[in-house]
């Protein structure tokens, strides 16, 4: 174990014995104070003592939950979270069965997140005749294009995968900003083939008004994949071409910050949003929260934050050269090794090492493909990056960090984050 990792799991160990003792402290102040004071002081006092207790035990347990995960992360297990949330993975949100959400959760949908569609929901995307019908002279709805990459998709029936409501502005004020009555579908990601064959692979954003809901009782049945294509050549034509020519392109990325509105600060309704709208699984929740409690503890006392790099140290084996193609076995390399490569920004040639990655560090994937384009949200101009990035199969940024962000974006990785899997 490495000095840094060794100053991180001291810091939390502080931090969890710190709460106990004040735990125990509080606790002990209760029946002192009943009995050694006055009635009225006496009382005030072992009320405080009774709620400092409460707070000090609410950061004992997140300090609790930092260290398994910190331990399942020693030992290359996959992070709590993740396994945690599993359920809302693409492959077993399509091998579920249909919701079944109640009355109360679609009418708190329709008031928190703007549509009444749930995780899970089965749906249809309306006929392409009917979603223009919704779509200005630029092809928006409420400022959010549809992009000829979703024509194909038209009369096709899959599942809601997420609820959009909550988005990081990559453009202007980068911060989470809230969008109403959109959602994410399974399997629905931009091939960038209207947008200068852009390989960001983005899930597409889709307004609650271009799609419907399919009940049990609904037998009628959905266009075929054929008819869907069909349709896609014929309508493409009537979109508006500002959206795909370039320079700049404009997307729905792109046009993220016109489409969405600022997120206020914390309330009970951006608490409750990710539950109703089934973007995380209950236990996932607490998780995700306790960990982001004893962020803020550790961010006021001046401890070390969770996930943290290890020490940076040189990769045991030398560094991948040769391309990766899609479909090649790797390991990611420690946070040691990967600190290594990384300058004081977190960089590398340019790219940005996300924190969440460190929840995949030593674990086993498969490259999914590489990336060597793809548009600058802010600019709309094409990038062609001087060395290919690479998205691995189904690792994609959580959204935990930003407290559920649903954008579920893939995570881009440098070859130097990578060794191949040759066991």
């Amino acid at each position: 174990m490495s000095k840094r990792s060794n100053f991180a799991l001291k810091s939390y160990i502080k931090t969890t014995i710190a709460c106990l003792v004040l735990v125990f402290v509080a606790l002990l102040l209760v029946p002192v104070s009943l009995h050694g004071l006055a009635n009225a002081l006496g009382g005030w006092l072992a009320a405080a003592s009774v709620l400092i207790a409460l707070v000090a035990a609410t950061f004992a347990c997140a300090s609790i939950v930092v260290l398994l995960r910190y331990r399942r992360g020693t030992r290359c297990v996959e992070d709590l979270f993740l396994e945690l949330n599993r359920s809302r993975e693409a492959a077993e949100i399509e091998a579920a069965a249909h919701s079944h959400a109640s009355r109360l959760r679609r009418w708190l949908a329709r008031r928190l997140l703007g549509h009444d569609f749930v995780a899970g929901d089965l749906i249809e995307v309306k006929p392409w005749v009917e979603i223009r019908a919704t779509l200005d002279e630029r092809g928006c709805l409420e400022q959010l294009p549809f992009m000829p990459e979703m024509l194909p998709m038209c009369g096709q029936r899959t599942r809601v995968f997420r609820c959009a409501h909550r988005l990081f502005d990559y453009r202007k004020t980068r911060r989470m900003r809230h969008m109403a009555g959109v959602v994410l579908l399974v399997r629905a990601v931009c091939g960038g083939s209207s947008h200068g064959n852009c390989e960001a692979a983005c899930h597409t954003i889709w307004k609650a008004a271009w799609l419907r809901r399919v009940e049990h009782n609904d037998e009628a049945a959905p266009l075929s994949a054929a008819s869907g294509r069909a349709e896609a050549r014929t309508s493409a034509a009537e979109l508006p071409l500002g959206t795909t020519q370039a320079p700049p392109y404009a997307c729905q990325l792109t046009q993220l910050h016109a489409a969405s509105q600022p997120i206020e600060g914390f309330s009970a309704t951006n608490f409750l949003r990710p539950l109703i709208a089934g973007n995380v699984a209950p236990k996932a929740f607490m998780v995700g929260w306790m960990t982001h409690l004893f962020n803020q503890l550790q961010y006021l006392r001046g401890g070390v934050d969770f996930p943290a790099f290890e020490d940076a140290t040189r990769a045991d084996a030398a560094v991948e050269t040769a391309p990766l193609q899609a479909g090649d076995p790797i390991i990611v390399r420690s946070s040691a090794e990967i600190r290594a490569t990384l300058n004081g920004q977190s960089l590398h040639r340019g790219l940005y090492f996300e924190p969440d990655m460190l929840k995949h560090c030593g674990r086993r994937y498969r490259v999914q493909a590489q990336v060597k384009q793809l548009i600058d949200i802010v600019s709309g101009e094409m990038l062609t990056m001087k060395t290919p990035a690479y998205t691995l199969r189904d690792v994609h940024f959580s959204g935990e960090r930003q407290l559920f962000n649903a954008q579920y974006e893939p995570l881009l990785w440098r070859s130097e984050w990578l060794r191949r899997d040759v066991d």
